[in-house]
């Protein structure tokens, strides 16, 4: 009779937990965090760097998304009223060239006209996700829990068509990605190196 009960315990506090972990899921400062998109091309992640000082006005994290060709840099900026978070491309904030004024924003170094340049920050509208699916209306920050979740679901327009105003790659072609929800799937053991400034 003991066994049989250590038995339905042990399984109970098993399925209990399995049911915690489908219900809140992985829970991670946002600097630690790691999100991941299955896709046909490979998989995506998009994870955050903390900076040194702080890297927009909104946040001290920059965004990167990695896809199967390269990785894209961004900061956050958040908008007065009824609207919402945008990310913005920025060059890698961990390279040497960022250590003295930060890294350049890649928006205002390419030679687009204003209408362009809308049409791409449309596409970067960032979206966070708590775990019933609600929108979160704060850029993750360092010490702040990991949104479970992110999209962005539009940036794949710019990345099929103006990859190049992402990225400091001159020569960026199309890098096709789905629309998706990343999820967090990870959880580093510490944040990754600070980036400038």
């Amino acid at each position: 009779m003991r066994k049989r009960f250590s038995a339905a315990l042990v399984v109970l506090l098993a399925l209990s937990g399995a049911a915690a972990a489908g219900e809140g899921g992985l829970t991670c400062p946002a600097e630690r965090a790691v999100y991941r998109l299955d896709s046909d091309e490979g998989p995506l992640e998009v994870g955050f760097v903390p900076s040194r000082g702080r890297a927009s006005i909104a946040s001290d994290l920059y965004l990167y998304l990695t896809t199967v060709q390269r990785t894209y840099w961004f900061s956050f900026a958040v908008s007065n009223g009824y609207s919402g978070m945008t990310l913005i491309p920025v060059s890698d904030p961990q390279a040497e060239a960022a250590r003295e004024n930060g890294p350049a924003l890649l928006l205002e170094t390419r030679r687009m006209d204003e209408g362009l340049i809308n049409e791409v920050l449309v596409s970067l509208r960032f979206y966070a996700l708590d775990e019933k699916l609600g929108f979160l209306f704060e850029p993750p920050a360092s010490g702040m829990t990991a949104p479970p979740m992110v999209m962005m679901p539009e940036i794949g327009l710019t990345l099929w068509y103006e990859p190049q105003a992402l990225t400091e790659d001159r020569s960026a072609d199309r890098d096709p990605i789905p629309r998706g929800i990343f999820r967090l799937t990870k959880c580093l053991s510490e944040a990754r190196p600070a980036a400038y400034p």
